[in-house]
């Protein structure tokens, strides 16, 4: 039993270290550091690129998408739960993911959905930009 005290401490004080640079880093630069990365697929069909990001216990309103032409920037926060974690491996904390499209895209066409921890998002390519037809 003392060995499982001593590994929760040593994640306590690791989470304790990650958030103290977290703080300096803001201090230094006057942005918040990204804690984790989320997971991405990048699909592309005739009229559309599709995002699919995986984040796990976010809410919709924790969650902003800038459009830049065809970069993308997603960036949130994952809020710790109520109570006592034992095992703690999804990441939390705040996170940033930035993409290229690889072509252009109509500005302001952003469809966005989040179920079940998956978020996706549509972007309507720029017309005269869409995949030949298959004949």
């Amino acid at each position: 039993m003392l060995e499982r005290l001593d590994r929760l401490e040593t994640l306590r004080k690791l989470k304790e270290l990650q958030e103290r640079i977290a703080e300096l880093a803001y201090r230094l630069t006057g942005e918040e550091a990204a804690a984790w990365v989320p997971r991405a697929d990048l699909l592309e069909d005739e009229d559309h690129y599709v995002l699919l990001v995986d984040l796990p216990g976010v809410r919709p309103e924790d969650l902003e998408l800038l459009e830049e032409g065809s970069r993308i920037t997603l960036a949130g926060v994952r809020h710790p739960l109520p109570g006592t974690y034992l095992l703690e491996e999804r990441p939390m904390g705040t996170f940033r993911r930035t993409l290229d499209l690889p072509g252009p895209i109509e500005e302001g066409t952003a469809q966005a959905t989040l179920r079940q921890g998956v978020l996706e998002v549509r972007f309507r390519k720029r017309k005269g930009t869409a995949l030949p037809l298959a004949q």
